[in-house]
């Protein structure tokens, strides 16, 4: 059975940005073609949100993000299970001095990806302590190539 993604909004950003990094993952990881849609956190959905009223962004990028929405399913942050996870996740991290402890944002994309039992892509290294923790699938992505980063 295929893996089930959990996109960061670092990864939403490239799609509806219309970057190559996007072609790069999709060869990787065939997201479109899954058996499985890909997750993402409730919180992406706001983040896109923000960066879509830029008034540089185009038209093309608000009907791209528009396109991932009816593409994905969407964690729900006020789950119970999630929200454990956020104060699990968020302790771990104050406590290790890890900087994704500054990221509110990204806690809550990393809870979503712990409850779902799905492999976080991400462009984001703050995630890089999480690879290879019991109970954690990671990928962090080269910002660049959108090759995995070593």
């Amino acid at each position: 059975m295929p893996a089930a993604y959990l996109l960061d909004t670092t990864v939403l950003l490239h799609w509806t940005r219309g970057k190559s990094q996007a072609a790069t993952i999709e060869q990787q990881f065939q997201l479109s073609t899954s058996l499985l849609r890909p997750l993402i956190c409730e919180v992406s959905l706001g983040e896109l949100l923000a960066f879509s009223r830029n008034p540089q962004w185009s038209s093309q990028q608000r009907q791209r993000m528009q396109a991932i929405q009816q593409h994905v399913t969407v964690i729900d942050i006020s789950d119970r299970r999630v929200l454990d996870a956020y104060a699990d996740l968020s302790t771990l991290a104050k406590a290790s001095g890890w900087s994704i402890f500054q990221g509110k944002n990204d806690l809550w994309v990393g809870a979503a990806a712990q409850v779902a039992q799905a492999h976080l892509l991400t462009i984001d290294k703050d995630f890089l302590p999480l690879r290879g923790r019991a109970g954690w699938s990671v990928t962090v992505l080269d910002e660049r190539t959108a090759l995995p980063v070593p």
